[in-house]
């Protein structure tokens, strides 16, 4: 039977696929990514989250990654047989260059650890910014060492060199968007041969912690086109 591997983004934690998972009527796995010792080049800090992705995987497997969590998802199918990939509120794979303000912020919540400033950066970037919702957005933050969430900014905004031409997986893919201002399906869509689209509609950033039963009715939705 086909698992459901979930992947996280930039100082989240596996915890925040818990929503979707117990509305999936599939076996699923969500990985806790770890700080790597990486080489000095672009990618490779991608790639060693991918290896710790690659390491959860046993049979057929549907990779779904959030935000950072997409760029690691397309590179585990890149370079396993996979059936089915998922990217929910991607950012592209060759990264996404931030303004200096924006960089700032991100380090700042990255480095600080002041919870009125991660509830503030994770508020503007929610639709539905309901208690439960910020509760366990602050958590998962809170929860990421330091030094493992400056190298998880690091690694989104470079990107990695596959990211700069087409995609080289061949199976399915799903892009789900929101109504976030953040990223954007038509930033990622295009690169893939065999590509379709989905909306999260009343969730921001985090649509699989905002609106998990709409995340899982349209994760329920693609394993039964896929035959899975």
């Amino acid at each position: 039977m086909t698992t459901v591997v979930f992947v996280h983004g930039f100082t989240d934690t596996a915890a925040l696929w818990n929503g979707v998972c117990l509305r999936l009527g599939a076996p699923t796995r969500a990985v806790n990514l770890r700080h790597v010792n990486a080489e000095p080049r672009r990618g490779a800090i991608l790639e060693g989250y991918r290896d710790q992705v690659l390491a959860d995987i046993d049979g057929p497997t549907v990779v779904v990654g959030h935000s950072m969590g997409s760029q690691i998802a397309e590179l585990v199918a890149a370079s396993r047989d996979v059936v089915g990939l998922v990217l929910l509120a991607p950012i592209p794979l060759a990264g996404y260059p931030l303004t200096a303000e924006q960089a700032l912020s991100f380090e700042q919540i990255a480095r600080d650890r002041d919870v009125a400033r991660v509830v503030a950066g994770r508020k503007a970037l929610l639709v539905n910014d309901s208690e439960p919702v910020l509760r366990a957005l602050v958590r998962a933050t809170l929860a990421t060492p330091p030094e493992t969430a400056v190298q998880e900014l690091e690694a989104w905004t470079t990107g990695h060199p596959l990211g700069d031409d087409k995609s080289t997986v061949d199976v399915p893919v799903l892009v789900i968007g929101s109504e976030d201002g953040f990223t954007s399906v038509d930033a990622v869509a295009p690169r893939f041969a065999d590509v379709s689209t989905a909306h999260v509609a009343g969730a921001g950033h985090w649509p699989h912690v905002e609106q998990p039963d709409a995340v899982a009715e349209i994760l329920t939705n693609y394993l039964e086109r896929l035959g899975k």
